[in-house]
C-alpha cells in the first residue's frame, strides 16, 4: 500500500501572505478540524487509544496551520502501521476507507482542512464513532514496526526503522 498526498498549488506568496488552491477532485465535503493547543482526536478513553474508521468517506487532510501527527492502522496493507508528520507543504493526506486513524497536535495546536469524498450511504452519526483496537488483527497491526513519513529538503520521505538492525532506511 502506498499512501497518497495531493499537492497544493501556491498561486502567490508575499511577506506574511500565502494564497493557494487546495482543491480535491470530486470532494463533496469540507470539514475544518481545530486543535487548540495539544490535542488528540479522538481522545483516549480509560487510557486506551481510540481511532476513527470510515466506511463511506475517504479523507483528504491538509494542515493549514501547525503540524499534525497522523497514525494510520490497516491490517490489510503489507505495511499496516504508518505515522505521518503532516505539514502543509506535504499536501493533503488521503486516508482510505477502512483505515483506522487518529491525529495528534503539538503544544501550538493545528488547523486541518479535510475535503472528503462521501458516498450516498454516509451518515455522520455512524462515521465519527471512536473505537479501540479490540481485534487481534488490529492489535497486531498497531504493534508492527511503523513506516514514518516526514517532510525534509522539500520532499516527502518514507522512512522505516528496524530496531533489531539499529539503522534507519530512507525509502523515498
Amino acid at each position: 500500500m502506498e499512501l497518497k498526498f495531493f499537492p497544493i498549488n501556491v498561486f502567490r506568496e508575499t511577506p506574511k501572505v500565502t494564497f493557494f488552491d487546495a482543491g480535491i477532485d470530486k470532494s463533496n465535503g469540507s470539514d475544518i478540524v481545530i486543535h487548540s493547543g495539544e490535542a488528540t482526536s479522538p481522545p483516549n478513553k480509560q487510557n486506551e487509544e481510540q481511532y476513527y474508521v470510515h466506511n463511506h468517506q475517504i479523507d483528504h487532510n491538509l494542515v493549514l496551520t501547525g503540524e499534525r501527527k497522523f497514525i494510520l492502522i490497516n491490517p490489510l496493507w503489507d505495511e499496516p502501521h504508518h505515522v505521518i508528520f503532516l505539514n502543509r507543504s506535504m499536501g493533503a493526506l488521503e486516508i482510505p476507507i477502512g483505515t483506522y486513524h487518529r491525529s495528534i497536535s503539538g503544544k501550538e495546536g493545528s488547523i486541518v482542512l479535510n475535503q472528503p469524498k462521501r458516498d450516498k450511504f454516509f451518515d455522520p452519526a455512524k462515521e465519527f464513532v471512536s473505537q479501540k483496537l479490540n481485534k487481534i488483527n488490529l492489535v497486531n497491526a498497531r504493534k508492527s514496526p511503523p513506516v514514518y513519513w516526514i517532510y525534509e529538503n522539500n520532499k516527502i520521505k518514507r522512512v522505516s526503522f528496524n530496531p533489531l538492525e539499529r539503522k534507519v532506511k530512507t525509502l523515498v
